[in-house]
């Protein structure tokens, strides 16, 4: 009785270990399967392709070109030297191409169209014409006011990111007004927190 028992015992480990190792071989394969559909979920969803960003050599555009190209190009690790040389150069258009030469390095390119394009004062001087060669309004639609006030906004934005000094501006903050009250009349011109807005 004894020896049937025991023999009872190992038949039941045997098919226990069995079933743990065709568990355990299941189990991976489930595993497997497992990150094979996550892999083909991540070929399968796709996001736009983020087209490279143009430059043409506008002064009040490189700030905002240079943000862009740096977070898609120049901080890409995943690129070398030459590869980020070449998408440069195929961003450039118009003005800005002119500073290309065939010598070129991804620095001195970089350096030569800051060296041009950078200048704080025509840059400052560019957001501050813009302020002032608005046109008048020629209608009082909401739509053409919303429309020149966003322009006098994002220029005044653009002057404080470029640090033009608070007691710099109260000059030019004068001829805003003035300009303002010539492009709105009848209307209450506010500035607050440093953003206009216009009342009727």
């Amino acid at each position: 009785m004894e020896d049937r028992l025991e023999d009872l015992e190992v038949r039941i480990r045997d098919i226990l270990n069995s079933l743990i190792a065709k568990s355990s071989v299941s189990f991976q394969n489930c595993e497997n399967e497992i990150s094979q559909a996550s892999s083909k979920l991540k070929v399968e969803i796709k996001l736009p392709e983020i087209p490279l960003p143009v430059f043409r050599g506008r002064y009040y555009e490189w700030s905002s070109f240079k943000s862009q190209f740096n977070n898609i190009i120049t901080n890409n690790n995943d690129l070398n030297e030459s590869q980020k040389l070449y998408y440069l150069k195929a961003s450039l258009q118009g003005d800005a191409k002119l500073l290309e030469t065939v010598d070129d390095s991804f620095e001195s390119l970089i350096k030569a169209l800051e060296t041009r394009f950078e200048d704080k004062r025509l840059l400052t001087q560019t957001h501050i014409n813009a302020i002032l060669v608005t046109e008048r309004l020629t209608s009082k639609s909401a739509r053409d006011i919303r429309s020149m006030t966003d322009i006098l906004n994002k220029n005044i934005r653009a002057l404080k990111l470029l640090d033009f000094e608070r007691f710099s501006f109260e000059p030019i903050r004068k001829n805003i007004f003035v300009k303002a009250a010539v492009l709105f009349p009848g209307y209450c011109i506010v500035l607050r927190r440093n953003a206009y807005h216009i009342l009727s």
